[in-house]
Parts: C-alpha cells; sequence; structure tokens
C-alpha cells in the first residue's frame, strides 16, 4: 500500500475549524461551510456566472474560492494541513463537483450535504477526491 492508501480524516473536529493540538487540521463548522455554498450561489448569479469563474480559477491557486475567501477559510490537505495544491483544487472542484454532479443529475451534491452535516471530518465526496478539507485561515 501506498502511505496515500492509508489517508484517513481528522477523527475529531476542534470547534471552529483549524488545527488540533498534534498539527492536523480540523475541518470548520457545518454552518460556516453551508453559508459559503450560499454565498457562492448569490456571486455567481451577482457576476453572471462567468465574473465568479475568473475569480474562482485565480483563487484555487491561493486554495479558496471568492465564498471562502470573504469568510476566512482555506482548502487544505486533510492529511497534512498544508494548502492545497492546484491538482487537489482541479481534482475537487472539476472532477468532485462539476463532473459527479453533471454525471449524477446532482445526486452527488446532495449525498456530499449529507456527508458534511452528519460525518465528524466534515468532508463531502468532492473533498474525498481531493484528499481535502476546508479550515478557518490561520
Amino acid at each position: 500500500m501506498t502511505e496515500d492508501s492509508q489517508w484517513l480524516p481528522p477523527s475529531s473536529p476542534q470547534p471552529g475549524g483549524g488545527f488540533s493540538s498534534s498539527g492536523a487540521p480540523t475541518p470548520i463548522k457545518n454552518g460556516t461551510r453551508f453559508w459559503a455554498a450560499v454565498i457562492d450561489v448569490l456571486l455567481m448569479v451577482v457576476t453572471l456566472f462567468v465574473g465568479w469563474l475568473i475569480w474562482s480559477v485565480v483563487l484555487y491557486s491561493k486554495s479558496t474560492s471568492p465564498a471562502k475567501k470573504m469568510l476566512g477559510l482555506q482548502i487544505v490537505d486533510a492529511k497534512t494541513g498544508a494548502p492545497a495544491t492546484m491538482q487537489q483544487m482541479l481534482l475537487r472542484e472539476v472532477l468532485g463537483k462539476l463532473v459527479l454532479g453533471t454525471v449524477t443529475r446532482g445526486l452527488t451534491g446532495l449525498v456530499s450535504g449529507v456527508m458534511i452535516l452528519s460525518m465528524p471530518s466534515r468532508q463531502g465526496i468532492h473533498d474525498y477526491i481531493g484528499k481535502t478539507t476546508v479550515i478557518r485561515k490561520p
């Protein structure tokens, strides 16, 4: 087995998200992720999607999205806590959200929402694909 195949999400999230005493990333609260999603949708509408898309591509290199940037959140590697790489961001956003969401007609988005609300790691399918989690920026 490779080191990546033994990856496990953080077992006990810390309040508010950030890093545990062991240095592992801990996810943010569900409500914060929900509001980030709502803000992203509003920004898509207000910018007629084009502005949001351009802004997103620029921010992906900084391990965040427009709404997450506004809320002081960052997408990090779930194992190391390092900022997500562009490869992780593309896997997460393009494959995990866009492609799977289109193929399943939104079913993966609903499943991801339930996973984020019910699992201690607060990760959706797209987070598992990119091996990422969302934290409050340190």
